[in-house]
């Protein structure tokens, strides 16, 4: 079918997408994700594939050009000339390091970049095009798509007001989740007495940024996975991964926030056609989960956010509080002070006062059937997909979990100058290893 006029002027960058409230928060934070090793990668390929999603849609997706101070986004044209860098010979013993040195490169961002990194492709784009659902798909696509189908989903962006069906659709069926809603934020808040104790201050940890990452091979993670069957009632492998990788960090005598911050998708509450299309609509919640939680009662908690609706809630406050600020915008102000961090900037150095302890980030995404169509390099390294997730201070780390071929990778971002590389690294090398010890050894 002949592309409309309507849709040839999108393209040429006239039409507008007017972003959702959480599009403009993430607007300025990076995303950088990588897979492989996979055979016949090709610069010329991943353009075709990127100047197919283009022409599939009036208004692509992956086309925005996100401006966290503006209401207003173009969309960028002639995707199909977007420059490919092109890396042949590349360290991927430690795919975390190779998220960093991405991040680290020089020279100017556009809002999608596309890298090769030998025989894993990479992408490093702009979190306000779309969230951890973007990057995986995108990368499935970029790195071998030669029957087309997978082009065009790169385009799919939710419908307007997405949220508010969502939160229609959900209360609506389920009244008296909005009530679980209140309790359950209640019960879970961060209470004073979570939020005393010493405090350190970190100078310029923006630049102290790095990853990660950590191999478990299918043989630990099947055993995994039959342990926490015979031994936790109703866990699940998401609610699994937050009590591990909580129990390696305090294996390694780092003392952690009790309040664990879990990623949940809210397409969960739209309809089933929209659970491939793209914008920001994860939220992290933040769960007091203490050392005595079981993967049991992790997963139960998980479920109770779940069935309350939470998550979709609070996108819905955050589109209230996104209007209320455009009719009656704050006075400004120099700095934006929490109750927990205090920033001082000063025009040699920035400095950020953080509790002592660190705050942890879980996303786990499971398995990844997307990227069964690949060709895997046969060499002995395992098919891996690692992400880093940008902490949002210094006291933060975040951990992404994706399974492929059986195997799971772990990929931590953090502060150095907060929590040592040493220590996170051997907290991955732990978990890893003997992931059922671990956990037996938390038990005691």
């Amino acid at each position: 079918m002949p592309f409309s006029r309507k849709a040839e002027s999108a393209r040429a960058g006239t039409s507008r997408y007017r972003p959702t409230a959480m599009d403009r928060v993430f607007a300025d934070a990076r995303v950088v994700a990588l897979t492989g090793p996979t055979l016949g990668l090709d610069a010329g390929d991943a353009r075709a594939t990127l100047a197919a999603a283009e022409k599939s849609s009036a208004t692509p997706r992956l086309s925005l050009q996100p401006r966290q101070d503006s209401r207003s986004w173009e969309y960028r044209g002639s995707l199909g000339d977007t420059s490919i860098e092109h890396s042949p010979n590349v360290d991927t013993a430690d795919l975390g390091k190779l998220l960093t040195d991405i991040r680290n490169r020089p020279g100017e961002r556009t809002a999608l970049d596309v890298l090769i990194e030998g025989d894993y492709v990479a992408i490093d784009y702009s979190h306000g095009v779309g969230d951890g659902q973007m990057g995986v798909q995108a990368l499935a696509a970029l790195s071998g798509d030669p029957d087309g189908t997978r082009a065009p989903g790169l385009a799919v962006g939710l419908p307007p007001r997405a949220t508010w069906t969502a939160l229609r659709r959900h209360y609506w069926a389920h009244p008296s989740a909005l009530r679980d809603f209140w309790t359950m934020r209640g019960t879970h808040k961060r209470r004073p007495e979570h939020s005393s104790g010493a405090t350190r201050r970190i100078e310029n940890w923006e630049s102290h940024k790095i990853s990660r990452s950590g191999y478990m091979a299918p043989a630990q993670v099947a055993e995994l996975k039959k342990w926490g069957k015979q031994n936790f009632d109703g866990s699940t492998s998401a609610s699994i991964s937050v009590a591990l990788w909580a129990a390696a960090l305090r294996a390694e005598d780092v003392v952690i926030d009790d309040h664990i911050m879990v990623l949940f998708n809210s397409r969960r509450y739209l309809d089933p056609e929209y659970a491939g299309a793209h914008g920001n609509f994860a939220v992290g919640i933040p769960l007091h989960l203490p050392s005595s939680s079981t993967p049991s009662d992790i997963a139960t908690t998980m479920r109770q956010v779940i069935d309350s609706g939470w998550p979709i809630a609070i996108l819905a406050m955050s589109e209230v509080k996104d209007a209320l600020a455009a009719v009656r915008p704050r006075r400004s102000s120099p700095s934006q002070i929490t109750n927990t961090t205090e920033t001082t900037e000063t025009t040699e150095t920035t400095e950020t006062t953080v509790p002592d302890r660190l705050r942890v980030a879980v996303s786990d995404l499971g398995r990844l059937p997307m990227f069964e169509h690949l060709k895997w390099a046969e060499d002995g390294r395992p098919p891996q997909l690692a992400a880093s997730l940008e902490p949002d201070g210094p006291d933060g780390v975040t951990m992404l979990i994706s399974e492929l071929a059986g195997g799971r990778t772990y990929t931590a971002s953090f502060c150095s100058a907060f929590v040592e590389e040493s220590v996170v690294e051997s907290a991955l090398a732990r978990l890893c290893s003997d992931p059922v010890g671990l956990l037996e050894d938390a038990r005691t």
